[in-house]
């Protein structure tokens, strides 16, 4: 999974490579080990590559207020609806963003969907992903069965088209 990161003063691309027994990323092609300890102070203590620092996080609406040392950053979190709706060919069909295998189908041919209903679930790089409906609407088809292989780009899931669906 990719995500853009957007401080008050730069942007990012993150890129979500593991999730065991630490936190993988690669930041700006870069690759980060991350874990993180909560203290009874609600302080978060979060390990890059072997470096501690002390942190304080809050949600404030689509933005994580953090305060590490004197310096306070305001991220920018993305709706992960908003971002599934913007893949594909205006939201009918999903594609994979990377190599995997599906381990689960959670949804069938013309059943309804909702916007952020899970589809699939896929295992990529020893991490298992959820594919979410990105609107409201029918399934059309489902392009890969379970246990399937599957390469970056392969057709996933088709939903009907708006203007067909009921």
């Amino acid at each position: 999974m990719t995500v853009k990161l957007v401080t008050q003063t730069q942007a990012s691309t993150l890129e979500l490579v593991g999730r065991r027994p630490t936190l993988a990323l690669l930041i700006d092609g870069r690759a980060y080990q991350i874990s993180e300890t909560t203290a009874d102070d609600g302080s978060v203590t979060v390990t890059v590559d072997g470096h501690a620092y002390r942190v304080w996080r809050a949600l404030e609406g689509d933005r994580v207020q953090v305060k590490l040392g004197a310096r306070l950053y305001s991220v920018e979190v993305e709706d992960p609806v908003a971002t599934a709706a913007a893949l594909g060919e205006a939201g009918n069909e999903l594609k994979a963003e990377m190599p995997g295998v599906v381990v689960a189908l959670r949804c069938a041919p013309n059943d309804t969907v909702n916007a952020g209903d899970p589809l699939l679930t896929l295992e990529s790089m020893k991490m298992q992903l959820t594919v979410l409906a990105p609107r409201a609407g029918v399934v059309e088809s489902i392009h890969v069965a379970l246990n399937e292989s599957f390469q970056k780009g392969a057709r996933l899931v088709t939903l009907a088209s708006e203007s067909a669906a009921p």
